[in-house]
């Protein structure tokens, strides 16, 4: 199989990541004509120079290496097309010089038939049998120029009809040949059409299904830890705790559902670049592990001075998104006990007002990535074989890998003699003014991961907008936060969330997704672009039942600071408000 993938590497010049599986076997296919014709030509010149035929022999070697440089046609286009009919035109067009110069060569004479293999062969039934017929007809013409002509072929009546008959038979089976093969390519395209659309009605049920589950187990789960604190018997507290314990078990199964729903994530084309400081937005992400993961995981985070005070210009959403699921690519594939994970952020160089960054990311345990091909660093493709289970289980490493190279960079991944991994990037930001950093800010993430009562009483001070249409989720949120945020107001979709956000001043905003009138994606683009004109920024975290993969990268997308799936903690909601407002 790693054969395989180098022949794959070779005949596709590297560049078989920016085709389709579809347009790889054409580029392939084109490949294999370019050496051919290569071959071919210089073959020919080869034997032209041995048998004194100068000028012959000069044109067939110019002409191969002209025939092979169209390789960088397509590696400057990533067009085969073009680097295919540049190749049929120099084929014809050589074929015709070397006839009138040499018409009664038999060598030049035996390649005609091949004319309307390769045209039909490159452009298709249409047009490729317009040029095959218009080349018969100009070589069938020049056969019955008069006999006075110095040139005339000297071929016999017999030889032209057989040679003519010859041509016209490639064609015909030329022609058939692709009729069947683009009629083939047609019904397997219908059909992978088909498949995906039932892969897509198939994901759309099971997310419909999910959110369906999720948003009564989230109310049954937060009702259940509220009744579980109050006084109970010892009996109810065991039924309690059995109903907490199979309500979990539901949430893993529902995590499992969501595994296997999707299998590729493309990046986003479009990314909003903003001014941000590099060590608020790495910090901010790890202090969302640190504080939902922190028995298995510590981190150590450590960056350029120059970097503490720069203000970047960039991509800070796709820079959370990049870390945060490299991250989840190291806890979800990590062994047995706590893992330490190292941030290290250099400055790499500077040049022209662009600052290139170099980021590594350490782990001090083993972490198996099995279906990772290190060769390419980069996960295998279909063509090599992987089955979907691989696919998945790399799939925030690849959601990461694709960031990275839209943003300018190329993940590359190490494994050291202890079998630990190393993720090294580098990614190019435009350089902002220097900005003096607050202390407060400089906090090490492991110093904030449990509530102090004095940051608790904080909270209550603070102004709440929960958007969410459903009536039975509002009374299970606000009950659920009443302990510690008494100030909670609701609005029951997007709408209703923008009249209230222009009217009001709200430190938080709860932003469920799935709404009537304005969803919450677009209800939060619209916040973004009110306080662009006001430079203010409130923190909004997504409360959603959508958690299939791709669905946080979607809310961060959209320009909300954080998201948590139903069924949630209380207590992990309460941490990401706290840290939000911390971080802001």
């Amino acid at each position: 199989m790693r054969l395989f993938n180098k022949l794959i590497s070779f005949l596709s010049f590297g560049l078989q990541e920016k085709f389709k599986e579809q347009d790889l076997i054409r580029l392939i296919n084109s490949t294999l004509l370019i050496f051919t014709g290569f071959t071919f030509f210089a073959i020919y010149g080869i034997l032209a120079l041995i048998r004194d035929e100068f000028i012959h022999g000069i044109v067939a070697l110019i002409t191969s290496l002209m025939i092979l440089g169209s390789i960088a046609i397509i590696k400057r286009t990533l067009n085969y097309s073009i680097a295919g009919m540049f190749n049929l035109t120099l084929v014809i067009f050589i074929l015709l010089f070397l006839f009138v110069f040499s018409p009664d060569d038999g060598y030049v004479i035996l390649w005609f038939p091949l004319v309307p293999v390769l045209s039909i062969l490159i452009l298709g039934n249409k047009n490729g049998n317009i040029i095959s017929l218009s080349f018969l007809l100009i070589i069938f013409f020049y056969f019955l120029l008069p006999e006075s002509y110095a040139a005339k072929p000297g071929f016999s009546d017999v030889f032209i009809m057989r040679l003519s008959g010859l041509y016209i038979a490639l064609q015909i089976i030329s022609s058939i040949a692709e009729y069947y093969r683009a009629s083939s390519n047609k019904a397997t395209e219908i059909q992978l059409l088909e498949e995906v659309n039932k892969t897509r009605l198939k994901e759309s049920f099971i997310s419909k299904i999910s959110h369906q589950i999720r948003t009564p187990l989230s109310n049954i789960m937060l009702v259940s830890h509220m009744v579980n604190k109050v006084n109970l018997t010892d009996e109810q507290r065991d039924m309690m705790e059995t109903i907490i314990a199979s309500a979990n078990n539901l949430v893993n199964t529902i995590e499992n559902i969501a595994e296997i729903t999707e299998v590729d994530i493309e990046s986003k084309t479009n990314r909003h670049l903003t001014s941000f400081n590099l060590h608020n937005t790495i910090s901010s992400v790890i202090k969302l592990f640190t504080v939902q993961k922190e028995p298995m995981v510590e981190f150590a985070f450590s960056l350029d001075e120059d970097l503490k005070k720069q203000e970047l210009e960039g991509d800070p959403v796709g820079l959370k998104q990049i870390f945060l699921n490299l991250i989840e690519t190291i806890l979800k594939n990590k062994r047995s006990g706590k893992i330490q994970i190292t941030i290290l952020a250099n400055i790499h160089s500077r040049i022209s007002g662009i600052t290139e960054i170099r980021f590594e990311i350490k782990t001090s345990r083993p972490v198996n990535l099995p279906s990772w091909n290190e060769s390419q660093k980069r996960p295998v493709n279909k063509l090599s074989g992987q089955s979907d289970s691989n696919l998945i289980n790399n799939l925030d490493l690849n959601i990461a890998r694709k960031v990275i190279l839209h943003m300018g960079g190329k993940l590359h991944i190490l494994q050291t003699l202890e079998k630990n991994r190393v993720f090294l990037f580098s990614l190019p930001f435009k350089s902002g003014p220097k900005s003096k950093l607050p202390e407060e800010k400089k906090l090490l993430p492991g110093e904030i991961t449990t509530d102090s009562q004095s940051s608790l009483d904080k909270l209550k001070d603070i102004n709440v907008l929960l958007v969410e249409d459903n009536t039975i989720n509002q009374k299970i949120v606000v009950l659920s936060l009443k302990k510690y945020i008494p100030n909670i107001n609701v609005a029951n979709n997007g709408k209703e969330a923008l009249d209230k956000f222009g009217t009001s001043k709200y430190d938080v905003i709860l932003m469920d997704i799935q709404m009537p009138v304005i969803d919450g994606f677009v209800a939060t683009r619209k916040i973004r672009e009110i306080e662009s004109t006001t430079n203010s920024h409130t923190p909004i975290i997504a409360i959603t039942a959508n958690a299939l993969h791709g669905d946080r990268e979607k809310c961060l997308e959209a320009g909300m600071d954080d998201y948590i799936s139903k069924p949630f903690q209380v207590e992990v909601l309460v941490a990401k408000i706290k840290h939000l407002l911390y971080q802001y």
